[in-house]
């Protein structure tokens, strides 16, 4: 189905300010996920005792789903026409710059004055520049930023299709990969652990999907791909509240999650409303700004200073005040690091756009190039 011209339209508003509001509501809950429950639940804030929102911040959990969901929306729109080059740079200046800043400023925090089994090491601090620690056999920094690792894979995905110059081939690979996610859950459920295949993948699977359905239009293979993908999405979550249940002081309810998962989708799908993307909300594009500094800083260090300030007297007063500072921390991360000097790493990763470019025309087919911003019907 060919692109329409209201879809070509509404291609120049590509800052969608309703992701950008659900971009900070997932920091928010994952937030109070951490400073409410898991932090006391798991030792590392011992000097406070759950709060009466520890059973409503236990949902917060679920903002990282919401995270992907959304971030596979976001990079299937800005994937679309570019090269392996220049999504390369993108992303590497999107992700890599307050990252370092903020591992480094965790590090310096926790192992000053953070509980022991929190502490990093040289060889840990390194291996996590690359934000796979893993495979170095090292733990990542924060606990946190376990979801940057699953984020960073799913772009090499993406990195790959458009470097063998299957850019165009896009909206085929997601649901496709969404129908292999699912026939693998159902059917092999052992391999649902392996590489690609992980239900959180699903999310972004669904994401990339629905933004594929924004863009041009429904078609029985894109329908069948994100009903695939929310399958495996459910099923993924289903599968794991039994355990996430066990052995914590609160549960989550069942109906509630997927209630929960539910409307995350249903609100993503407003996007495939036109006016729906021109929609102006104010100070969204700052708040969203905030997003990812607040998520990169919150947890090490709010658990750090938890533990350090609060007592069961004072948590209503160190909570506010420890948000606030986070927001403050995270501003500065943002405007001093991400805006001030962004020229600067723009230019390193500048570096890397060249070979990699070159790369891509090596392995494409003559002609094949010049077709991958079109796109194919399915």
């Amino acid at each position: 189905m060919p692109e329409s011209l209201v879809t070509r339209e509404l291609d120049k508003h590509r800052r969608f300010e309703l992701l950008d509001l659900l971009r900070f509501l997932a920091a928010l809950m994952v937030v109070a996920f951490h400073w409410f429950f898991n932090g006391i639940s798991n030792g590392k804030v011992e000097s406070i005792d759950f709060t009466a929102l520890a059973p409503i911040a236990l949902y917060g959990v679920y903002g990282v789903h919401l995270f992907f969901l959304i971030s596979g929306f976001v990079i299937a729109e800005s994937a679309h026409g570019k090269t392996a080059g220049q999504f390369v740079v993108s992303r590497g200046v999107r992700l890599f710059p307050a990252y370092w800043v903020a591992m480094a400023s965790t590090t310096i925090i926790v192992n000053a004055w953070g509980d022991e089994s929190m502490h990093v090491t040289p060889v840990q601090f390194l291996a996590n520049l690359t934000m796979m620690p893993r495979l170095f056999g090292q733990r990542a920094v924060d606990g946190v930023y376990w979801t940057l690792t699953v984020e960073l894979t799913f772009y090499l995905l993406v990195f790959l299709v458009l470097l063998l110059g299957l850019g165009r081939f896009l909206d085929i690979v997601f649901p496709t990969w969404a129908l292999t996610m699912l026939t693998v859950t159902v059917i092999v459920p052992q391999a649902s652990g392996l590489p690609y295949l992980d239900g959180y993948y699903a999310f972004f699977a669904s994401g990339a999907i629905m933004a594929s359905i924004r863009r041009r239009g429904f078609s029985p293979f894109r329908v069948l791909g994100l009903g695939a993908a929310a399958a495996t999405s459910i099923v993924f979550v289903g599968r794991n509240i039994a355990t996430f249940n066990e052995g914590h002081a609160f549960a989550v309810s069942p109906v509630a999650v997927f209630a929960l998962i539910g409307a995350f989708y249903v609100i993503i799908s407003l996007m495939w409303i036109p006016r729906m993307t021109k929609v102006s909300i104010p100070l969204s594009r700052s708040i969203s700004d905030l997003t990812y500094p607040i998520y990169l800083l919150h947890a090490h260090i709010g658990y750090t200073l938890l533990g350090s300030l609060a007592t069961q007297s004072t948590v209503w007063l160190i909570y506010p005040l420890l948000f606030a500072g986070l927001v403050v921390s995270a501003g500065l991360l943002h405007w001093g690091i991400e805006v001030k000097m962004r020229d600067i790493w723009f230019s390193g990763f500048k570096l890397l756009q060249a070979p990699v470019d070159w790369m891509q025309a090596l392995l494409t087919p003559p002609g094949r190039l010049s077709k991958n911003a079109g796109g194919i019907s399915v």
